[in-house]
């Protein structure tokens, strides 16, 4: 079993460390989280007095182990009376605690976003503004995003969930919610050296990425070689940005990105063909 304290670090390490772009239509969430978010996505508003174990309490107490994996078990059996209510409350602190490792997963692969209307489910203890969803095998991830009072755009991360396939309320946080929003793509930024990569980028844009970037070479002249266009597709993507015939050009710049040698590698490699394609002019 792990420690309480090493599924805080690994969450931290993915959700405070990064800040996430999550691109639907017309709209780009900005995704940022601190480390006081993380106790109530583990569950710990469950344990003692109301939120006693959330925010900078509940993060200093795990983080000094104060409150570890054997005292959950402990305060949930003196915090609840009925051994049927101390059973669901481990079983839902559990859940949580052992799928928080998937959220590296849930920002880099197929996810559905819905717009959670609280004023349309005011009966419900589910305060979010938009839920975001993933299903990895059996299981199906809830990641509830708040809207930040420090920006337009802006969303911290609220609350997480897992159901199972074989459970009857399987979908029962947004079967009834009416919008749903396509993910585009999902841009992570470390958040000291702001370097930016895209994580997700659905098949509907990778291929209008593409029609885009042979409009852009054919309009410079330059032939939209299928090997070319893979490579500038690949630079957009590991950089998350997309590059223009200008900066493209711009050789000190490129190799200047590099934070390892894969990239050094694959911008060489572009620049020996862009180079190759350009003398052929």
């Amino acid at each position: 079993m792990r420690k309480l304290l090493q599924i805080f670090q690994d969450t931290k390490e993915v959700l405070c460390r990064y800040d996430y772009y999550i691109h639907i239509q017309k709209r780009i969430l900005h995704l940022t989280n601190s480390e006081i978010k993380i106790p109530h996505l583990m569950g710990m508003q469950y344990l003692g007095k109301p939120n006693q174990f959330t925010g900078d309490f509940g993060a200093y107490a795990i983080k000094k182990q104060r409150i570890t994996m054997e005292s959950v078990e402990k305060l949930v059996r003196k915090c609840y009376k009925t051994e049927e209510k101390q059973r669901r409350i481990l079983e839902m602190i559990h859940r949580k605690l052992d799928n928080l490792g998937e959220l590296g997963e849930m920002f880099s692969s197929y996810s559905k976003l819905y717009l959670y209307e609280k004023e349309k489910n005011k009966d419900s203890e589910f305060q979010s503004d938009y839920l975001l969803v993933h299903e990895t095998g059996k299981k199906i991830l809830h990641l509830g995003l708040v809207k930040s009072e420090r920006g337009k755009d802006l969303y911290h991360c609220n609350s997480f969930m897992t159901t199972y396939q074989n459970d009857r309320d399987k979908d029962s946080f947004f079967h009834d919610l009416p919008y749903r929003y396509e993910i585009t793509r999902i841009v992570r930024e470390n958040k000291d050296t702001k370097y930016k990569e895209v994580i997700y980028q659905s098949m509907e844009a990778e291929q209008r990425e593409k029609c885009g970037i042979e409009k852009m070479l054919t309009a410079a002249g330059i032939q939209a070689d299928v090997k070319l266009i893979k490579l500038i597709l690949r630079l957009n993507k590991k950089f998350g940005t997309y590059h223009t015939t200008d900066m493209l050009n711009d050789r000190e710049a490129l190799l200047g990105k590099c934070k390892d040698k894969r990239e050094e590698n694959l911008v060489t490699d572009f620049l020996t063909l862009w180079e190759k394609q350009q003398d052929s002019i």
